[in-house]
C-alpha cells in the first residue's frame, strides 16, 4: 500500500483507516507491560494491532495475511504448544519446517518499576525442511514471554501459555554505495 493510508482491522473486522506514516512499533518493554500482561490477566483481551495465531499451524509466509496490521513486521498473541504434555520444551515445528532459537535470550526490564526484570525476548529463525538438515530462511521471530519476580503474580499455567511474537522477513540487503563514491553526473534530482 504505497502512499495511501494504512489499514487496521479491529475486533469487529471493520477496516479503520490510519494516516500515512502510522506504524505500530512498540519497544520490548511496551510489548510486555501494555500487551502481554493484559493478555495473561484476561485471555479475552484483544489489541487492535496484535492478532492471534497458532504458529505451529501457519507457515511464516502466510502470517502477513493473518495479521491485523503491518507491512514489514507482524505481531501475534500465541499460545505456546508443548512438545510433550508433561514437558517444558516448546513445539516449534510447522508442516514445512521449524523455528530454531538463535543466540541467548535478551532480558527486558521495566524501567519505571525500579528496573525490574519483567520479560525475556527469544530470537528464532525459520528453517525449511526437518532438523538437522533444514535450510535457513530469512524469516525471523522475536518471542516475548513474562519472566522474573514480576511474573510470579500469575499462575504458572497462564504465564507460560501466552507469548507475543513479532515476525518479519529479513531482507537480503542491497549493498549501498557511499555517496562520496558516486559521480555527481550519475545522480538525478527531480
Amino acid at each position: 500500500m504505497e502512499g495511501g493510508p494504512s489499514s487496521v482491522v479491529n475486533e469487529e473486522d471493520d477496516v479503520m483507516d490510519l494516516p500515512p506514516g502510522f506504524r505500530f512499533h512498540p519497544t520490548d518493554e511496551e510489548i510486555i507491560i501494555h500487551y502481554l500482561i493484559k493478555k495473561v490477566m484476561d485471555r479475552r483481551f484483544a489489541a487492535r494491532a496484535i492478532g492471534e495465531a497458532d504458529l505451529n499451524k501457519c507457515e511464516p509466509w502466510d502470517l502477513p495475511k493473518k495479521a491485523k496490521m503491518g507491512e514489514k513486521e507482524w505481531y501475534f498473541f500465541c499460545q505456546r504448544d508443548r512438545k510433550y504434555p508433561t514437558g517444558m520444551r516448546t513445539n516449534r515445528a510447522t508442516e514445512s519446517g521449524y523455528w530454531k532459537a538463535t543466540g541467548k535470550d535478551k532480558e527486558i526490564y521495566y524501567k519505571q518499576g525500579r528496573n525490574r526484570l519483567v520479560g525475556m525476548k527469544k530470537t528464532l529463525v525459520f528453517y525449511k525442511g526437518r532438523a538437522p538438515k533444514g535450510e535457513k530462511s530469512n524469516w525471523v521471530m522475536h518471542e516475548y514471554r513474562l519472566e522474573g519476580n514480576f511474573s510470579y503474580n500469575f499462575s504458572r499455567a497462564a504465564k507460560e501459555e501466552w507469548v507475543i511474537c513479532r515476525v518479519f522477513h529479513k531482507s537480503t540487503g542491497v549493498r549501498r554505495v557511499p555517496v562520496h563514491m558516486c559521480n555527481s553526473d550519475d545522480m538525478a534530482f527531480d
